[in-house]
């Protein structure tokens, strides 16, 4: 009896953890990850053949953060999308840090966005692990409720563009495993 209660309650505790986002390692993976270092995240997208998405976002951008929370966010939770479909990150321009490229290269993360010509926020790009552009950047603000739709397009052309067989469904409430034998109507 009393081993029961005790189990009962470090499920409760645990429980609670996770819902109030005090599990670290939880709530880390279910939310958009900073670009800290390009060439580990290019070279997971290689190994799976799959754009990198970076949205460009700044501290005072109110709509990069409702982007961030009603659209992205809930792709990475879903487990559809990073690492699979695509590989997802953020540059907030704001921050004075840097993005690593190798052991000896890296780049202020506001010389980055100049890179990508990201002068607005939100500016979202869609790359190949090189770091070339491989579909149309989404710059400014939108609908929010069209802006998943607009994702799986731009992904669709990184695809093309990439010769990856995949496709994703133009609707996100269609999205399921596996893509590679979607075929559009």
């Amino acid at each position: 009896m009393i081993i029961n209660a005790q189990k009962r309650g470090l499920w409760l505790g645990l429980a609670l953890l996770v819902l109030t986002g005090c599990s670290e390692p939880f709530a880390h993976a279910n939310k958009l990850q900073e670009m800290d270092d390009f060439h580990q995240v290019a070279q997971q997208a290689k190994a799976q053949n799959i754009p990198i998405m970076i949205m460009f976002t700044a501290e005072h951008c109110r709509f990069c953060h409702q982007l961030e929370r009603e659209v992205l966010n809930p792709m990475i939770r879903g487990g559809l999308y990073e690492g699979y479909a695509m590989m997802l990150r953020k540059v907030d321009t704001d921050l004075n840090s840097q993005i690593k490229f190798s052991d000896n290269e890296s780049l202020s993360k506001r010389n980055f966005a100049r890179m990508y010509r990201a002068h607005v926020t939100p500016t979202v790009i869609f790359v190949d692990a090189s770091g070339k552009p491989v579909a149309e950047p989404l710059v400014g603000t939108m609908d929010v409720q069209l802006y998943a739709g607009l994702i799986h397009q731009r992904l669709n052309q990184a695809y093309t563009r990439m010769e990856n067989p995949m496709r994703l469904p133009v609707s996100p409430d269609q999205m399921r495993r596996p893509l590679a034998q979607f075929t559009p109507n």
